[in-house]
């Protein structure tokens, strides 16, 4: 791994971990609102496949280490905490960003794409909500399993979709899409990510 790359993947899992420190209350709700899906976007983003994975892969085994990186604490307990399964999530989403979404952006970027630029820009905006969809599903079902097997309560998909998790999703389409618009500034800014796209390693 060279060590510009070692250094981008510290760099992004440090940035995960202090986004959850940023929080703004939500107005008559218990949750707040955290700045910590934002890096994730822009990890997948700005990093490779295997980068952006492992940026992500680090801050969960800082945060299983015990280090209070996760929202409630850290260790390995956590691990059954309701909201693990997003954690694992990030994992996945980091990945699947910088497959479909960051792929599609370095098309764009280097004009080298035969589609149209309206048509590249639908690509995008449907892989970002697929990647959103994808990280949901994953924590929603880690949540249900956790509430109704290992906490015994009965909770339903539908009331963890919905009241759970419903008003996450609309902020982060909205951070998603300040992402992106960052993302697409620095990429075309650096010229040896495209290159490195043209060589197969994105």
């Amino acid at each position: 791994m060279k060590t510009r790359q070692m250094i981008l993947c510290a760099l992004f899992a440090a940035l995960t971990a202090a986004g959850i420190f940023v929080k703004i209350p939500i107005p008559g709700t218990p949750m707040s609102f955290t700045l910590q899906t934002f890096f994730i976007f822009l990890a997948g983003l700005l990093l490779e496949p295997k980068f952006a994975i492992i940026s992500q892969a680090v801050y969960t085994a800082v945060g299983l280490l015990g280090i209070p990186v996760f929202m409630n604490g850290g260790g390995v307990a956590y691990v059954l905490q309701p909201s693990f399964g997003f954690i694992i999530g990030f994992c996945v989403t980091a990945l699947l960003i910088s497959l479909l979404v960051r792929r599609h952006m370095l098309l764009l970027i280097s004009k080298k794409n035969s589609e149209s630029k309206f048509t590249a820009n639908v690509k995008i905006i449907g892989y970002a909500l697929l990647t959103l969809v994808v990280l949901y599903m994953i924590g929603a079902l880690y949540m249900y399993i956790i509430f109704n097997v290992y906490m015994n309560q009965s909770v339903s998909l539908e009331v963890i979709i919905i009241s759970y998790n419903g008003i996450f999703f609309l902020f982060d389409i909205l951070k998603f899409a300040a992402a992106i618009t960052l993302g697409m500034a620095v990429l075309k800014r650096l010229p040896s990510n495209i290159s490195v796209y043209k060589k197969g390693a994105a």
